[in-house]
């Protein structure tokens, strides 16, 4: 049995009773001593959530360490993780933002039913 307990979640749903999870800030780590694997809780989580799901839907997620942010996605048995992204540094900054932007069109425009 699969289980994991998640930093921030979206899901369609009411409060504990949630479904159709679509994307998890999962797993946060502070620099300093962090504890556990985040990459492999945050695919974890991606797990529970396919299962969960009522219909296969591509699942979304970051693992953040400190200042840096690494995307992944999920479909299927594929994923996919991004380079790691500096919170500090301008650039990188500006393109997570882009990211979060691109997440949120994402969700409104093809997973919300």
């Amino acid at each position: 049995m699969l289980k994991v307990k998640s930093d921030f979640m979206l899901a369609k749903g009411y409060l504990d009773l949630h479904k159709n999870p679509y994307f998890h800030f999962q797993e946060y780590k502070p620099n300093k001593k962090p504890t556990g694997d985040p990459m492999g809780q945050l695919l974890e989580a991606f797990l529970i959530g396919q299962a969960k799901n009522e219909k296969p839907i591509p699942l979304y997620g970051v693992e953040i360490i400190g200042g840096y942010w690494r995307f992944t996605i999920i479909e299927g048995k594929e994923y996919c993780i991004s380079k790691s992204f500096s919170a500090t540094e301008k650039d990188d900054l500006l393109e997570i933002i882009a990211i979060l932007r691109k997440f949120r069109h994402i969700l409104f425009t093809r997973l919300i039913d």
